[in-house]
């Protein structure tokens, strides 16, 4: 039989084969499968294209379409052929946090967007992920970060600095590169027992935060098309090096020098569990010695890939989710006075000894209201973080109509902080930056709504860290009067969701001129 005849008989063959399954899928995905009674609309039931499109055309906009969407079908919703996002604030916990006995694991698809996928952030199951991460508890507990006083009264003493020689010559600031360089500085030193002293180098901060910037743009690209970052990590160099921007070249700098921090780490001799700083004062071993020495962890747990991993995650994490509320923070004290002058009402309490002492800062309830409210309105990670229950159904009954929804093991299941944080029914004006919302009685009911670090097993490790940081950065700026540069609520608020919050993608940052001490 010639070629020509056997394509001409292939070729009819494979279409309708082709048709055949895109007709049962359809039908499968709409009618049969077990979230055929889950609402929504149909396209988002039918094809993964729906996400896609909101995700990539908009751009990124698929956060707030969901949440319209929760609007006209109710609290639980299909968002996609596998997932269901419920709107339920009272639910967060049976998803995320559901209490011992209960296994939640990540949805795989879901950490490819990055691409550290043996970073406890990207673990799917639920006990690799207890295993990975139970070394790190102990360097992240409030305890643990309490003794970082004498790191974050250095980096303190920098910030001022900057801010005295910015007032003496007049010259504008660049707020969002300088909170980038304190948060990245403070985390590769506690990570690894040194820094790039970025903030010694503010116009290398502000490339290296843009270039973030330009990487994150692309995780909506990763999360869908994963499969074209793959191969091109795969051509050779020179071949892949003509697809490669240069934000993701400078991505690839940073992950070699994590490497060479990393294979430091691996190559040294044991250190002791404490070392001394160029300060002379005496700090506790680094997490990735640390680490390195676990008895917990087998070796393949601590090869160079595994901690390289671990290691991008946690500076990337730590430094731009800091620099974003410190950055709200910031914005919201200068653009609004009044509250401004409370803050400063609440730090005039404190002896002039203790205003740079973390112990001190961080039990004033406004200006730990002041950092929960940048939190809330930072929104911690945006894009939805799905769970599965791999061993049990998860029943949920809508409290309007009473209709109960059965989802099978196994089954993406979601919400987001967006859903929760601009919840008007407990944050009223929920886009209005008020710390009083965090105050008293009904401040404190509310705490169980603060999910910017999200909650149970997988609650983001460096919360304490954050927390210790806004303190004394936010109580050390508030001895300062400044006055915000060419910067509006635009460049502070969410407009698209790119795994943390963005906003207009053509904003600089916030920028200040400092008048001088307060």
């Amino acid at each position: 039989m010639a070629l020509s005849e056997t394509l001409g008989l292939l070729l009819p063959a494979t279409a309708v084969l082709l048709a055949t399954y895109t007709v049962y899928l359809a039908v499968y995905r709409l009618f049969l499968s077990p979230l055929a009674k889950v609402p929504g609309p149909r396209w988002a039931a039918l094809t993964y294209w729906y996400e896609i499109y909101y995700d990539m055309f908009q751009p990124a906009q698929y956060i707030f379409k969901i949440k319209q969407l929760h609007e006209q079908y109710g609290p639980i919703i299909r968002i996609t052929p596998d997932e269901v996002s419920i709107a339920d604030p009272d639910f967060f916990d049976t998803i995320y946090a559901p209490g011992p006995g209960h296994k939640r694991d990540k949805d795989p698809e879901k950490g490819k967007a990055l691409g550290f996928s043996t970073s406890i952030g990207a673990t799917v199951g639920h006990d690799l992920h207890r295993k990975r991460r139970e070394p790190l508890n102990p360097f992240f507990s409030h305890r643990s970060i309490a003794r970082l006083g004498p790191r974050l009264s250095d980096k303190i003493q920098q910030l001022e600095d900057h801010f005295a020689r910015a007032a003496a010559a007049g010259d504008v600031v660049h707020l969002s590169d300088l909170y980038y360089a304190f948060a990245n500085d403070i985390v590769n030193e506690y990570c690894f027992g040194h820094s790039q002293n970025l903030l010694a180098d503010p116009a290398l901060a502000h490339v290296q935060r843009k270039n973030v910037d330009s990487v994150l743009l692309g995780v909506k690209f990763n999360l869908h098309f994963s499969w074209v970052r793959d191969l091109i990590q795969r051509l050779p160099h020179s071949l892949s090096a003509r697809f490669t921007p240069p934000a993701i070249r400078d991505m690839i700098r940073f992950r070699i020098g994590i490497r060479k921090d990393i294979d430091r780490v691996l190559n040294s001799a044991h250190d002791p569990v404490t070392t001394t700083t160029t300060t002379g004062q005496q700090q506790q071993q680094s997490v990735f010695t640390s680490l390195r020495d676990s008895p917990s962890l087998p070796a393949s747990e601590k090869s160079p890939q595994r901690l390289e991993d671990e290691a991008t995650l946690l500076v990337m994490a730590g430094t731009q989710s800091t620099q974003l509320s410190l950055t709200i923070a910031h914005y919201h004290l200068l653009a609004n006075p009044d509250i401004m002058s409370r803050l400063r009402s609440e730090l005039s309490t404190l002896p002039q000894s203790d205003l740079t002492s973390l112990p001190a800062v961080e039990k004033l309830p406004y200006l730990n209201a002041v950092t929960q409210e940048a939190h809330r309105l930072g929104f911690g990670v945006t894009g939805r973080n799905p769970r599965v229950a791999p061993d049990e159904a998860i029943t949920y009954t809508n409290p309007k109509t009473g209709q109960v929804y059965t989802l099978p093991p196994g089954t993406s299941t979601s919400t987001s902080t967006y859903l929760v944080h601009a919840n008007e029914s407990i944050f009223p004006d929920p886009f209005v930056f008020d710390p009083t919302r965090w105050l008293g009685p009904a401040g404190l009911a509310r705490r169980r709504y603060q999910l910017a670090f999200s909650r149970g097993p997988h609650i983001c490790i460096g919360m304490h860290l954050a927390n210790a940081e806004m303190a004394v950065a936010l109580a050390a700026m508030a001895r300062w009067d400044m006055e915000l540069y060419e910067t509006g609520e635009e460049d502070v608020a969410m407009r698209h969701d790119y795994h943390i919050m963005t906003p207009r993608l053509d904003s600089e940052g916030v920028r200040l001129r400092v008048v001088g001490r307060a």
